[in-house]
This record gives structure tokens, sequence and C-alpha cells, in this order.
């Protein structure tokens, strides 16, 4: 009665604190992107701090480097990007068009591909009219600018803080724990921070990658729209497992546009160069990613999360994977350290056993007093491991 009293009230915790972290699901996804991106930058701080800069400086240098980066290109190349946003919308406007007019006299799968269309992209046939209709959601999307803008700065702000006292806090919540599983948890905690930072690190190699190269051969191949499509790779890259396909769709879809076969041969470019950075670049950045990949576990993750966060969860989950492969992998490596203790214990045992049949074989009053202490040193030596294995 009693276990089940335990084994009902570890449910009911479990089920309230899930209920909890679902209640501040926002809360926790921005501690733990604040974290990931802590772990990303880990390298460079410590490589800042070696020359003699605090942690905080380092941190602090190294936003401001990176924010002022990404607000350069933003200046030099925001006319060009809007310039290409708005043509590309005109022109998307102008193909719906006509291929709605041409399928709604045409067959019958056509004819309900039209009516499909219809129900599905109403806004494209919005009159001036209705356009004060359109102001609410003009200001939701603003509304929800400013607040992603706002979510960045406090997680950039919770790594800094989380970084200046990193040693701290491990101190704190380790000693929560009993002392002999502190050591083990702090490694732990170690891997998994070593394995989240690689793969973000990775990851985010791989999208600057993918937009110089994505920019570059859009150009060469003279498409209408290189930024768009290299903005377009440099966010889909971080996408698990399909954002390779979904940017081939999206160069296939810009480059018919001017003419099927530069459609066709942006794709096939897009996704060559999508499966060098997966097979190529990707093993080389991430070590990891060289042996067993965490796809399933992926995918486990994203679906409740796409569902709780929306496409925060397409970012979250593949280092969360990565922090719960390596969790999985310390649990697997404790149970076989244990068995195969176990074993060990078993065959000391045995000889243990042995021996003391020989002794009482023998006269134990004639076994020097060295003998004596070794005998019952070794019995308790092996009632503690005893001890130590069940706990």
């Amino acid at each position: 009665m009693k276990r089940l009293m335990i084994y009902t009230a570890v449910i009911l915790a479990t089920l309230l604190g899930l209920q909890i972290l679902w209640q501040f699901r926002l809360v926790v996804l921005l501690f733990a992107l604040s974290l990931f991106t802590a772990a990303t930058i880990r390298p460079f701080v410590n490589r800042l701090t070696a020359t003699g800069l605090s942690r905080v400086g380092a941190q602090l240098l190294l936003y401001v480097v990176g924010i002022g980066a990404l607000v350069l290109l933003f200046v030099l190349l925001s006319d060009n990007l809007f310039m290409e946003l708005n043509i590309l919308a005109n022109r998307a406007v102008i193909e719906y068009e006509s291929v709605y007019r041409t399928w709604q006299d045409g067959s019958a799968w056509q004819q309900t591909a039209a009516s499909w269309l219809d129900s599905t992209i109403p806004f494209l046939h919005v009159e001036e009219s209705d356009l004060g209709e359109m102001l609410p959601s003009v200001v939701l999307l603003t509304q929800n600018i400013l607040t992603a803008a706002g979510g960045v700065l406090l997680l950039l702000a919770l790594s800094v803080y989380w970084s200046a006292d990193q040693y701290r806090f491990e101190r704190l919540w380790l000693s929560l724990l009993p002392p002999r599983r502190r050591a083990t948890a702090r490694d732990s905690w170690r891997q998994i921070e070593y394995a989240v930072g690689s793969y973000m690190r990775s990851q985010g190699a791989q999208s600057i990658l993918a937009a110089l190269f994505l920019g570059a051969g859009a150009a060469i191949a003279r498409l209408d729209f290189p930024l768009f499509l290299a903005l377009a790779g440099s966010l889909l890259a971080f996408v698990p497992l399909f954002g390779g396909v979904l940017i081939s769709a999206v160069a296939l879809l810009l480059g018919s546009l001017q003419s099927v076969p530069l459609g066709i041969g942006a794709a096939l470019y897009t996704f060559a160069l999508f499966l060098v950075l997966e097979f190529v670049v990707e093993p080389r950045l991430w070590p990891k990613a060289r042996g067993r990949r965490s796809f399933l576990l992926t995918i486990l993750l994203v679906i409740p999360l796409l569902e709780a966060v929306g496409f925060w969860g397409l970012l979250i989950a593949p280092p969360l994977a990565a922090a719960l492969e390596v969790i999985l992998g310390q649990v697997y490596s404790w149970y076989v350290q244990k068995e195969g203790t176990a074993v060990q214990l078993d065959d000391l045992d045995d000889r243990f056993q042995a021996m003391l049949m020989k002794v009482n074989e023998a006269d134990y009053e004639d076994l020097t007093p060295e003998l004596k202490s070794l005998s019952k040193r070794l019995a308790s030596l092996l009632a503690t491991s005893r001890d130590l294995k069940v706990t």
C-alpha cells in the first residue's frame, strides 16, 4: 500500500510539473534559448577571457559585434531586399490571377483546384475598399514583430547573466544532489552544454554558408531575387530534416517565374548545396553528426513543440534532442557500469567465500593477526561496495 501511494504521488507530481511547464512554456522557451545561446558562444568567450577580458565584457563584445554585423548588413541590403519583396509580391499576384483564370475554364480537376485556391488564398482578391479591414492584421503583425524583438533582447540578457554566474548556479543546483552524485551530474551537464553548443555553432555556420552560396549562385544565374533566396536559405538552414527540401521548393518557384529550366536548375543547385552542408560540412563542425543522429528523437520533439510554441519549436527541437541523447547515453553508460560492477562484485564475493572456506578448514587461532585483520577488512569492503551499488 505504501509503495502504491508513493507511485501515485510521483505520477501526480509529474503531471503537475508538466502542467506548470505548459502554463509557462514561453518563459521556459526563452530560458532554454538563452542557455543554448550561452553554450554557443562559450568557446569564443573562453578565448577572449584568456586575454584578460572579463566574462561579461567578452560576452557583450561578442553580442555587439554580432548584432552590429547584422545591422550593417540590413542597412546595406535593405533597399534591394524590400525592392525584391515588392516585385515578388506583385509578380506572385499576377501569376496567381493568370493561373486562376486559366484553371477556371480548364478541366474538372483544374476547376476544383481553382475553387480551392479561391477559398485558401482570399487576400489576393482584396479590393482597395477592403484595405481598411486589413488594418487589424497589420497591427497584429507589427505587435508580433515587436514582441519577438523584445524576446530576443531578453534572451541575450539572460544568456549574459547565466554565463556571468555559471559556476555559482552550478554549485547551487549541484548542492541539491547527494555528494557522490555531484561529479557525475557536473560531467553530464558539461557534455550536454558541449553537444548543444557544437550543434548551434554548426547550424550557424551552415546558415552563413547557405546565404553566401545561394546569393552568389542566384546572382550568377541572373535570378531576379537573389537576396530573398539567400535570406530564406539562411533561415531554413535552422529547420531540421526538411530545411533543404523547403528551400529547394522556394528556389524552384522563384526560378519558374522566369523560366521552367531556370527553376529546375535553381532547385537542383539548392538541394545539392544543402546535401554538401549536411554530409560534408556538418560532420566537420559537429563531430556528433559522424555517428548516429537522433532523427527519430528530433521528430518526436518537433511535433509537440511545433504545436506548443509554433515556429520556435522547429529551432529548439534539435538542440533539445542532442541534450536528451547525451542524457540517455549517460544513463546507459551508468547502467552498463553498474551491471559490470555487479559481476565483478559477485566474482570477488565468490573468491572471498572460497578463501573463508580454506580458513575454516584450518585452525582460525593459528592465523596471524595480520590475516585476521585482512579478512575482516575484505568483508567490510565487500559489504560497503554492495551498499553503494544498491544506492
